[in-house]
């Protein structure tokens, strides 16, 4: 049988990035038929742009000229990789990169049947120095549900049928939605455990319990990080609570973003009023209807 070969593309989204940058993109970005960097920096960062312009003879760069959001900078990767008769778009965050890209090239080349897989994933958990490299070119998989967008190979066959992702989420739980979108339409998540990727999720804090004095590091937010999220989860139990009711429940989204979340918020965090009003505000946009970017 005659070996299809796979035109990929990869994307990463920019938003006022420092020179760490270049070092994340160069684990993937030579590796690919086309890099795709869509800007939604406030101001240009000339170096950085003249830099990756230099190094990459493949890059395709789309100056969005201000922040339109994870969401439409994403729609706009993924309609350029297909202009550019791309099969899959690698989608990555800045702040991300891999540590054996390579064999994440193999185990997509190496899939059977693609017609019913949408999305793969690499391992974003923490993984110790000594599981690099032991497990080269072992494509074990599991299916799952809700996978990040950074370090996804999305299959851009199915990606209009699926549906895009979604304009008035505008950053956060974007990735939830279209996953969400991926199951609805009978298609596979596939989780390789073996491709690792380095992904910082919020930035960690040492912080003291004020009930119990343990000093604990916590994955924390920005108040408006905490309105994105609260506005955007109620969104998605809306819109999913009666298709998908185990994942997306009305109650469950409550006690993880007004219960779990301000309760962590109130023993951990700093700026406890900023980030407690902020998901309150979240909630009060939700019912009113106001999505896309907030603006005070």
């Amino acid at each position: 049988m005659k070996k299809i070969v796979l035109k990929i593309s990869a994307c990463v989204v920019l938003y006022n990035p420092t020179l760490e940058v270049i070092e994340n993109v160069a684990t993937y970005a030579d590796k690919v038929d086309h890099f795709i960097v869509v800007d939604n920096s406030d101001t240009q960062q000339h170096e950085i742009i003249e830099t990756l312009k230099s190094i990459y003879s493949n890059l395709i760069y789309i100056d969005n000229r201000g922040n339109l959001g994870i969401a439409t900078a994403l729609n706009i990767a993924c309609d350029c990789a297909i202009a550019q008769n791309s099969d899959w778009i690698l989608t990555m965050d800045q702040d991300s990169k891999f540590i054996n890209f390579q064999d994440y090239l193999h185990c997509l080349h190496s899939l059977d049947q693609q017609s019913d897989i949408a999305l793969l994933a690499p391992n974003t958990g923490r993984f110790s120095p000594e599981e690099i490299g032991k497990n080269a070119h072992d494509c074990t998989f599991e299916e799952h549900f809700i996978v990040i967008t950074s370090g996804n190979f999305l299959n851009l066959n199915l990606f209009n049928s699926i549906g895009r992702f979604d304009d008035n989420l505008f950053i956060d739980v974007v990735d939830y939605d279209y996953c969400a979108k991926v199951k609805l339409a009978g298609y596979k998540t596939l989780l390789f455990k073996n491709i690792l990727l380095e992904h910082q999720l919020g930035v960690l804090h040492k912080r003291k319990n004020l009930l119990t004095g343990k000093i604990k590091y916590k994955t924390e937010h920005s108040p408006q990080r905490a309105y994105y999220i609260a506005r955007n989860y109620l969104y998605l139990a809306r819109k999913y609570r009666k298709s998908l009711p185990q994942e997306f429940a009305l109650l469950k989204v409550i006690n993880i973003v007004f219960i779990h979340d301000v309760t962590k918020i109130l023993l951990y965090e700093d700026q406890k009023c900023k980030k407690i009003s902020a998901k309150f505000l979240g909630a009060y946009h939700f019912m009113i209807g106001k999505y896309g970017k907030y603006t005070t």
